[in-house]
This record gives C-alpha cells, structure tokens and sequence, in this order.
C-alpha cells in the first residue's frame, strides 16, 4: 500500500476514465476473497491437493471468456477443458472415497469447498483484470508501460485496505509473532506478487486471456513437488500424474 502510494503520486490518476475506476474497485473486493478463501484452503487441507484445484482456472476462465468477452472455445479448447475437470475429480476423489463415505461428502469437505470458492473468485478477477487492462490500453495519458503497475497497485490496495479492516475488526487473526519470525519470506513473497501479477496485467492488455492463464498454472507442478519434498504429504506419485494431466489440458486449451 506504501508503494501504491508513491506509485500514485508521480502519475494524474484524475485522467483514468470511472469505467477503469469501477473495474478496479470490483478486483480489489474479488482479490481480498480470494487472499482468505486461499489462506483457509491451506488450513484446511494438503498444498499437494489444493493447490492443483484453486489453479484449474484455465479449464473454467474460456467458458467465463466466451460468454463476457466474446472470445471462441475451440475443439481443442473443449477437450483441455474436459481433461481438466476429470483430472479435478479425480483429485477430489483420490485416498477420499470410502465405503461410509459418498462422493457428496467427499465434494464438500471444508478444504474442498475453500478450494472452489478460491478458484471462483479465479476466475472472475481474471475476467474484471482482462477487461480492465483492454481498457487501460486506451489511456493514452498514461504511459503504457506502466499500465499494468498501476491497475495492479490500485486494486492491490483496495484488497489489503478490505483485508485491513478484516483483520481489525477480528483481533485473533493477527499474529505478530509471525513477522517476527518469518519477516524475510513475507517480503521475498510480496515482491515476488508485486513483480509477477504487474508482469501478467501488462501481457493482458494484447494477449488471449485463456492463453496467459494456462502458462500461469504450470505451478501446479511444483505445489505438488513442494507439498511431497518439503511437507511429506502423500499420494504424491497420483497428484504428480493428475497434475501433468492438467497441464496438458491447459496446453489444449492455450493451443485453441
């Protein structure tokens, strides 16, 4: 938000037309849903097995695409997106589905259900973001350059001042000890968020939305390696498998 703040005072922000304004308000209440849906799907539930779910968004943002944006679901497009939704099942199910338990109840398990609105809210900033960086692209007022930096800082500091407010009015959730403890993963963290989603917006602005948002879920490969090497979680040979999957899907897609 400091940064955001610097940002803003070298730059007329008056000249951005209300249209951007509102999308940018709209990404920043989706993005502080998505932060505490995300963290409570880490609470709850393995990253191996999260992860690969809340980063399936390739299969569903097309389908989002084409019905708001206008952009075509190709054949290749269409199977990507079936391989992904089997691979998710497949996920949802593995080690899961027991004889005193139905594959209802294994859909609704609280890391489940954390998972799925995290990767709801996926979806629509990444429809809000697509549309308001083809419309930044006609500010000319503003260096192109910095289009991206700017939405993503704007928006960035409605979620945190949301987040702020959150945290505030629930006292129990801060933990300072944290800081104290792990205060140099936390600012490696958000550069890393601050460089790589400005780097995403930018691209945005003249590329197919489906397009960037398959390369951006090949993580999915190293949550797993992650969750197997580092947090000894299991199923790891199955999750790598479902994860591979995926990623072809995501390259079907990204080739329609």
């Amino acid at each position: 938000m400091g940064v955001a703040f610097v940002l803003a005072m070298n730059f007329e922000l008056s000249v951005i037309p209300g249209n951007i304004w509102a999308l940018i308000l709209f990404s920043g209440i989706i993005h502080s849903i998505y932060i505490l849906a995300l963290s409570s799907a880490y609470e709850k539930g393995e990253i191996s097995y999260v992860y690969p779910i809340v980063r399936s968004a390739p299969a569903f943002v097309p389908i989002a695409a084409f019905i708001l944006l206008g952009e075509k679901v190709s054949l290749y497009g269409g199977l990507g997106i079936s391989i992904v939704v089997c691979c998710i099942f497949a996920l949802l199910l593995q080690g899961k589905l027991q004889k005193d338990t139905s594959i209802i109840k294994v859909f609704f398990r609280k890391e489940n259900s954390w998972a799925f609105v995290t990767l709801g809210t996926v979806v629509i900033y990444s429809i809000v973001d697509k549309a308001g960086m083809l419309a930044f692209h006609q500010v000319e007022a503003l260096p192109a350059r910095i289009h991206g930096v700017l939405y993503f800082f704007l928006e960035t500091t409605i979620c945190y001042v949301i987040y702020w407010i959150y945290m505030l009015r629930n006292p129990k959730v801060i933990q300072w000890s944290v800081w104290k403890h792990e205060w140099l993963r936390i600012v490696i963290a958000a550069f890393g968020t601050m460089v790589s989603y400005a780097l995403i917006l930018h691209v945005m602005k003249t590329e197919k939305l489906s397009y960037i948002v398959t390369l951006r879920q090949s993580s999915i490969l190293f949550a797993v390696i992650i969750g197997w090497f580092y947090f000894q979680e299991p199923y790891f040979r199955l999750r790598l498998l479902i994860s591979l999957f995926m990623i072809f899907g995501f390259y079907l897609v990204a080739m329609g």
